[in-house]
């Protein structure tokens, strides 16, 4: 039984495998051995290690640096999460502690008062609905007697 609706099988893929060798010696191009008289001897007190040292003094002193330049720019913060019964919503509000600004609040003061305005709307709306169905009712009473 043969149907069109069948695909044929997917191919498969090998993978490929490069064929492992051992690593090559490098060569130098020419001799950098030097006799013990022409080398530099390091000093008793190495300079390396200072400057080591001083690298992470300086390490730590821009940490410190950059903790307190932190702490200078950014605002002291403390978030709430408020139940605000008129929305009838959840409301999350970050309120500088220094000066009690509000630094934000979702949703936004004007998002709430949409809502509010859009309920409103929709509460006068389907009031003038009912009273034109009650006139239109009472219209029809008045008809039928």
């Amino acid at each position: 039984m043969d149907t069109a609706l069948v695909r044929p099988p997917s191919p498969t893929y090998t993978a490929i495998t490069p064929v492992t060798r051992a690593p090559e010696k490098d060569q130098p191009a020419s001799s950098t051995d030097l006799p013990a008289e022409d080398t530099v001897r390091p000093s008793a007190d190495s300079s390396g290690s200072q400057r080591a040292a001083t690298n992470e003094q300086n390490r730590a002193s821009d940490g410190r640096a950059d903790q307190s330049a932190l702490e200078r720019y950014t605002p002291a913060v403390t978030r709430q999460n408020v139940f605000d019964e008129d929305s009838e919503s959840l409301i999350y509000v970050a309120t500088n502690t220094e000066t009690g600004d509000v630094i934000r609040q979702i949703p936004s003061e004007t998002l709430l008062r949409l809502r509010a305005y859009s309920e409103t709307v929709a509460a006068y709306r389907t009031q003038v609905e009912e009273q034109q169905r009650s006139s239109s009712e009472n219209e029809a009473v008045q008809r039928t007697v």
